[in-house]
């Protein structure tokens, strides 16, 4: 839609699907909704992307259908202004809604995330029929300009049978004019047991498409230029030239082709967009502030945040071994309280406690095995507030792990990131890796909506050298290993000072950390014969009793039933298991005896 233009992108928390591979779960799963939000109403988003000259406002980075009243309302103020409005959706609606919701959508971009129902019920949480239907509902009832994606990822989707019995579908019930984007996957969330999307797959699965009759067939996540480009299909020669979101050759005449004349599918301008691969951050709140203040008159220099990137940051500052021992041991109290959800005490930290820093990091390792790491980082706040809330998450919230046990809190070394110096690495391509200084920087990357942080003890830890570390500050952020060498991606680069210690030597566990017994020896052996008898009675067809009396009930986060056949070696073990949430132990159990 409009290629080249400038679009404002935004999104909020939470989303309607569970997806393993989410490549934004530190928005879609964010516990931390009310701290890392900002305001901004229906009709100030608008006013903000008639003033940038955006021609679109696009809903995404999470599912728009979930605060779909919200987006709606965008949409009437940017309509208001003639504003266009895109919504980036797994389409995962119901039929009631559906309506509603499109009516005031320009364009959609629909994920199309596999085309087996196995796929979507156990990698997604979701069924496949309801995004079906929405893609044949808007192609038969609207006039929405829409697109599919579909995220490649190996030894889940990417087979060639998968593949064209996706295409086949899409020629059939939306037409051969619906463009189709083949994207790479990068390991995340809780998906990293493969590697990356090989580029192989990606043009396999395009030359598929071709074949079975679709029209505009694109690889994406991928520096592939002949691939990300747009091709009349009647005459083929090269349209619009994509390098990434950089435009080249542009050779349409409207919506025609400006060789053969034939009507290329899609929306146009007069001419293309020369926004390029330029990514701003926007507050938008502070762009109403200096606009309220350039109405009124004030022609005095307005001190206040601004818009984009900030080059402000707090100095880097120094600890004495005291105040080490006082922020390990406030971290350490903070954690083991939030694991054994009691109150932790208190260590004073003095003049550092209101000490302003870009950001605070709590980290926890087994064996040097990362088990935790959380924090916030680009806001300044005082230290103790900082240290705070990431000991906390680290305890419990971090979304790759279960959370911290109390038996585990003996075996774990903490660390602490104190982070300052925040600044824009002002060189360009290849020469990013001189300006990066393994040990001294950390880094953050932020490009196409997505952002990625690394510590910079991290390439210590893994012996990594400048160019390694900016190819994972990528990966870790979701985009292709090289996209710090593209000139639209915003590179950052940042200085720590770290402490480290075990954390049994900063708090007393004797009394923290003792494991509960669930069942006493007599009643583990009065349920022992229940599951015995339970069993035996099933095997006979006979009535079991779904309960036993003598024990009372309580929730676990794991439970294994062992089962031999006696004279033999054969054993059968069963077993379920939930590290994020507990289930109830008696109807459980009764369920593996069946």
């Amino acid at each position: 839609v409009y290629p080249g233009s400038s679009v404002l992108s935004f999104g909020t928390a939470g989303c309607n699907l569970g997806c393993k591979f989410c490549q934004n779960w530190d928005i879609s799963k964010s516990r931390e909704i009310e701290r890392l939000s900002a305001q901004a109403m229906p009709d100030e988003i608008a006013e903000v992307a008639a003033q940038l000259g955006c021609q679109s406002v696009a809903f995404t980075y999470n599912d728009p259908i979930i605060w779909s009243e919200y987006a709606i309302e965008t949409s009437k103020a940017c309509h208001a202004r003639g504003i266009k409005t895109v919504a980036v959706t797994a389409g995962y609606i119901t039929e009631q809604a559906r309506a509603d919701f499109f009516e005031h959508i320009d364009a959609a971009n629909i994920d199309l995330k596999a085309f087996t129902e196995e796929f979507y019920y156990r990698i997604t949480l979701s069924h496949l029929q309801p995004v079906l239907e929405t893609l044949k509902w808007l192609k038969q009832e609207t006039d929405v300009w829409f697109e599919i994606t579909n995220l490649v990822i190996p030894q889940a989707n990417d087979n060639d049978s998968e593949f064209q019995q996706m295409c086949d579908w899409i020629l059939k019930e939306v037409g051969p004019d619906v463009p189709l984007h083949f994207s790479a996957f990068h390991p995340d969330f809780r998906m990293r047991d493969r590697g990356g999307t090989p580029p192989e797959t990606l043009v396999r699965a395009r030359e598929i498409a071709l074949a079975a009759g679709l029209k505009y067939v694109y690889t994406g996540n991928v520096n592939d230029v002949a691939r990300q480009s747009t091709y009349c299909p009647h005459c083929q020669q090269t349209l619009i030239e994509r390098n990434w979101y950089q435009l080249g050759k542009y050779a349409l005449r409207g919506h025609r082709c400006g060789y053969c004349d034939t009507e290329i599918a899609g929306h146009f301008s007069d001419k293309p967009g020369d926004w390029g691969q330029k990514r701003l951050p926007v507050d938008i709140q502070a762009i109403l502030k200096k606009n309220a203040a350039s109405q009124s008159g004030n022609t005095e220099p307005q001190k206040g945040p601004s818009t984009m990137q900030t080059n402000q940051s707090p100095q880097i500052i120094e600890l004495s071994s005291d105040q080490e021992q006082a922020l390990l041991q406030q971290a350490a109290a903070v954690v083991a309280g939030t694991v054994t959800r009691s109150r932790p005490v208190d260590v004073p930290l003095g003049d550092l406690q209101d000490t302003t820093v870009s950001g605070a990091f709590v980290s926890l390792k087994r064996q040097k095995q990362l088990r935790s790491c959380c924090g916030s980082f680009g806001k300044p706040q005082p230290l103790g507030q900082a240290l705070q809330q990431a000991a906390v998450r680290a305890a419990k919230d971090d979304p790759r792990f279960p959370p911290v046990s109390p038996s585990e809190l003996a075996h774990l070394d903490l660390e602490v990131w104190l982070l300052s110096g925040l600044e824009a690495v002002p060189e360009q391509g290849a020469d990013r890796v001189e300006a990066v200084i393994v040990g001294q920087h950390g880094l953050q990357i932020q490009a196409d909506g997505r952002s990625g942080l690394l510590l910079p003890g991290v390439p210590l830890d893994h012996g990594w050298d400048a160019e390694e570390f900016l190819n994972q500050t990528c990966i870790k952020a979701g985009l292709p290993p090289t996209a710090w060498k593209d000139p639209g991606t915003t590179l950052m680069r940042f200085q720590g000072i770290s402490c480290a210690a075990r954390l049994a030597e900063l708090v007393d566990l004797s009394t923290e950390t003792q494991v509960k017994t669930i069942l006493g020896q007599r009643e583990f052996a009065q349920y022992l014969q229940y599951i015995q008898s339970t069993v035996d009675a099933l095997l006979k067809g006979q009535v079991p009793s779904y309960y036993c009396d003598a024990v009372s009930d309580t929730n676990l986060q794991g439970v294994a039933l062992l089962l031999s056949r006696t004279g033999t070696d054969e054993e059968l073990i069963l077993s379920k298991w939930a590290l994020k949430q507990t289930f109830p132990m008696q109807s459980t159990v009764f369920s593996l005896c069946q």
